[in-house]
């Protein structure tokens, strides 16, 4: 534990949050923080990614009465004036150990924030909150903190999940989908878990099938390893092969013990009508029941808010539902 001295040096803007509860943002962070609800809230993520911008800070949640920090989250200076909360990973914001969310704490949280950010000279902030299936009951109080602190709304992403239960995702999809998961079994096609060695392929399958669809690759191979080294288990690596090669790779993140993050998902070129994702796509789902996770998230759906009609079919047709995943803006 750092001692008093090196947290004082560490602190860089206190706020009040009210009586109770006290939010301290820190560009280190010192002192105990809870277990966070997911990865991309974490410490360990703040830690990995915080240097990559000009000034970030990790944001503090402390109970004033027991002494002990009850939540966080954090925010990066993504453009000049701009703090962004999800500025790296799908979303962002603040977590709180208390289910069900009090009211009031969410209003004290987002006006501690906006007061701090204003006190480090920031003109605008930006929070993209998890999709609204990974947390529905504090999704809604959360939206309605920050509406009321005037902030603004833009057209949400539309995101993918399935619920993960006794049902097997086959049974989900469409008829279409479950043959083509029947046939692709009796062609001898395999998925499976990847070994160590086999990533960087899983990775070059992606890189391949981003830049046939003319998306862009948002992390390097050695950025990925990083990550795997830092944060050891968050990171699972699936492959489905035909005969020795490998024709469909995804790279999902273990956000938490109850859900899965589909990353990365690609296939090599002239395998389309093998389909070998959508065998890739059930297989993690039957994983995810082995390994009793209760949510797959298969991403949006959207471009800056805007719907691609027809990847919304397809992961309709895969079986998946959809849910909101809201970015906030409000000028301080």
């Amino acid at each position: 534990m750092p001692d008093v001295a090196e947290i004082a040096r560490e602190l860089v803007a206190p706020a009040r949050c009210d009586d109770a509860y006290a939010v301290v943002l820190e560009e280190r962070v010192a002192g105990d923080v809870p277990p966070s609800i997911d990865l991309f809230r974490s410490p360990a993520f703040y830690r990995l990614h915080a240097s990559s911008f000009r000034r970030a800070w990790y944001a503090r949640i402390t109970d004033r009465a027991k002494g002990t920090s009850c939540g966080g989250g954090w925010f990066a200076e993504s453009a000049p004036g701009e703090a962004h909360s999800g500025a790296r990973g799908p979303f962002g914001a603040c977590f709180v150990t208390h289910d069900p969310l009090p009211t009031s704490l969410a209003d004290a949280v987002v006006a501690a924030t906006d007061d701090a950010m204003r006190g480090l000279g920031l003109e605008r902030t930006r929070v993209t909150l998890p999709p609204a299936a990974h947390e529905p009951g504090r999704h809604a109080e959360w939206m309605n903190a920050y509406l009321r602190h005037g902030y603004q709304a833009l057209a949400p992403d539309l995101n993918f999940h399935v619920r993960v239960d006794g049902v097997s995702l086959p049974d989900r999809m469409n008829s279409g989908n479950r043959a083509v998961v029947r046939t692709a079994e009796r062609k001898g096609m395999v998925a499976r878990l990847l070994e160590p060695d086999e990533r960087p392929r899983a990775y070059d399958v992606n890189v391949e099938n981003r830049l046939r669809r003319g998306r862009p690759v948002t992390m390097s191979l050695d950025a990925l390893v990083t990550m795997d080294a830092a944060l050891p288990g968050a990171l699972l690596w699936f492959g489905v092969f035909a005969a020795e090669r490998m024709i469909a790779a995804s790279i999902c993140m273990r956000l938490s013990p109850d859900v899965l993050y589909v990353f990365y998902l690609g296939d090599v070129d002239g395998v389309a009508k093998l389909s070998p994702v959508t065998l890739l796509v059930a297989h993690v789902h039957e994983w995810c029941r082995a390994q009793s996770i209760a949510l797959l998230d298969l991403g949006i759906a959207t471009e800056g808010g805007v719907p691609n009609e027809g990847l919304m079919a397809y992961k309709r047709n895969l079986g998946f539902e959809v849910s909101p995943k809201y970015t906030l803006t409000k000028e301080l």
